[in-house]
């Protein structure tokens, strides 16, 4: 179980929002005619912001440790 449920899951949920603009990103350079048709463009501008956004909070709050420390085992229930 979690020590601090907020700082856990909102770590997850800035991993899970940074995945979903990743995955939007790529598809933007898989197919990129697509893309630029319509409000797709403005989709792919939006994850490359959120990207963006996800990098400056990971950075700030280190993250990769907060993911470490809050969802690995530690050899048993406590």
């Amino acid at each position: 179980m979690v020590d601090n449920p907020r700082k856990a899951y909102g770590a997850l949920l800035v991993m899970i929002a940074a995945a979903i603009s990743g995955v939007i990103i790529a598809a933007g350079f898989v197919a990129p005619e697509f893309i630029m048709d319509g409000n797709s463009f403005w989709f792919f501008l939006g994850a490359v912001a959120m990207m963006i956004v996800c990098a400056l909070i990971s950075w700030s709050v280190n993250l990769p440790y907060i993911i470490t420390e809050e969802f690995t085992s530690n050899g048993g229930d406590e």
